[in-house]
């Protein structure tokens, strides 16, 4: 049972993680890619040729 409540609280930190660094990346323009990482998954937040802000979650 704590094995599984760690795993819910680690990945309760990434999605966090993700958000904070989704705003971090809005209020500051000079940010251009941000990565996390989760078990055997990847999320990346970067800026487009159009300065917009893209997510791309994949498998490692």
């Amino acid at each position: 049972m704590k094995k599984r409540q760690r795993k819910k609280q680690a990945y309760k930190q990434y999605i966090r993680d993700i958000f904070e660094g989704y705003e971090t990346m809005i209020t500051d323009p000079a940010k251009e890619k941000l990565e996390f990482h989760y078990l055997k998954e990847e999320t990346l937040i970067y800026r487009d040729e159009n300065q917009q802000i893209r997510f791309l979650t994949r498998d490692m």
